[in-house]
């Protein structure tokens, strides 16, 4: 997992759960804008995944396999799904969705970063 990638994943995780909340604070749907920035978002997140998965299957192996295999597809299916939940349904909380999604991305990549450690 490259670390300078899983940092960018979180700050821009962290910036998409500003903007969700702040987009329900104000009582606004989320903009086009919005939407393009967390399809960026997934765009980072599943190059990440991406390149995490070609390192298991080359033989690395962390601590916890399965369960560093388990987030690096979680982590891939989160923004989509609020994804088309926001655009569906334009609502002030549309912008909470995404960023509750922004925010498991963010806290699912925290928890990567520790768990890419190799196995003794």
């Amino acid at each position: 997992m490259n670390d300078v990638l899983a940092y960018t994943v979180v700050a821009l995780s962290g910036a998409a759960v500003v903007w969700g909340l702040v987009t329900a604070a104000v009582d606004k749907p989320p903009g086009k804008a919005q939407l393009l920035f967390a399809a960026l978002v997934e765009l980072v997140t599943v190059v990440q995944s991406g390149l995490a998965g070609v390192r298991l299957a080359l033989g690395f192996r962390p601590v916890e396999t399965a369960t560093t295999i388990g987030y690096l597809l979680g982590i891939v299916v989160l923004l989509p799904v609020a994804w088309l939940w926001a655009n569906s349904e334009r609502t002030r909380f549309s912008g909470v969705v995404l960023a509750v999604a922004a925010l498991g991305v963010l806290a699912m990549t925290l928890r990567l970063l520790v768990l890419w450690t190799p196995a003794a």
